[in-house]
């Protein structure tokens, strides 16, 4: 018989506190109510909460600036050979790769990953990750089968590409 680990018997012990206080609300599981039972020093969710007031604050700007910077957005205009055609896409003015968060350097503008081969390709590589993980998710809502399928065959078709 194989041995839980304690993060999965810990993994185990939020899931059924936040199941009780989920039932305590008719079902739903609201941010505020986990908060308020996690001020309870025995409480499991306890320890998965910064009580330091002060460094809460600066997590909570840090936070607050990561919002900021994700809600920049850039348009970017396409006037085609017909000058009646134009495209406006827009897109975030800044992306977070894993490269960067693993070093804390934080975001790139779009423009330098878009022009920096190996920054695109991670670009490229988290998009697939974040497809495949919705996929995964989301599998059992059968009303979206083509896009998981369409998700499939693009990455199957950059395998073969390799």
């Amino acid at each position: 018989m194989a041995k839980a680990s304690s993060t999965d018997v810990r993994t185990a012990q939020i899931h059924a506190e936040l199941l009780n206080i989920a039932a305590a609300n008719g079902g739903n599981l609201i941010p505020a109510h986990v908060v308020t039972a996690a001020k309870n020093p025995s409480s499991v969710l306890h320890r998965e909460f910064e009580w330091d007031d002060d460094e809460a604050s600066h997590l909570y700007r840090i936070a607050q600036a990561g919002a900021l910077i994700r809600r920049v957005k850039l348009h970017i205009v396409q006037v085609g050979g017909n000058a009646r055609k134009i495209n406006i896409n827009v897109t975030r003015a800044y992306q977070s790769l894993p490269s960067s968060r693993k070093t804390g350097k934080g975001y790139d503008s779009i423009e330098d990953i878009m022009n920096t081969p190996a920054k695109r390709k991670e670009m490229l590589e988290g998009v697939e990750k974040e497809l495949l993980a919705y996929q995964k998710r989301y599998s059992n809502l059968v009303e979206l089968q083509d896009v998981w399928d369409a998700i499939e065959l693009c990455v199957i078709k950059k395998a073969t590409a390799i």
